[in-house]
């Protein structure tokens, strides 16, 4: 699975290839210090119709446009948060 990273505070698109629509990948929005903050994977199936995925991340997730969301997602939250 191709591991794919994202800066925070971004908008742009990710290209689908053939080896990502076969195994998959993994994305990682990281921080300013390199640091993963979320984390989300797409299995096969979920991309095997799909040539780019868009996106726009901010401080904490991405944003996927369209009909797609990620198999598995990992997302911190803020202890402060009420």
């Amino acid at each position: 699975m191709k591991e794919i990273l994202i800066k925070c505070n971004t908008k742009a698109e990710v290209e689908i290839n053939d080896n990502a629509r076969i195994n998959g990948i993994s994305i990682a929005l990281i921080n300013e210090k390199g640091i993963p903050v979320a984390r989300y994977e797409f299995e096969s199936k979920k991309i095997s119709n799909i040539i780019k995925l868009s996106y726009e991340a901010n401080n904490v997730r991405i944003h996927f446009h369209g009909d797609i969301t990620p198999s598995i997602r990992y997302e911190l939250t803020s202890a402060s948060s009420k």
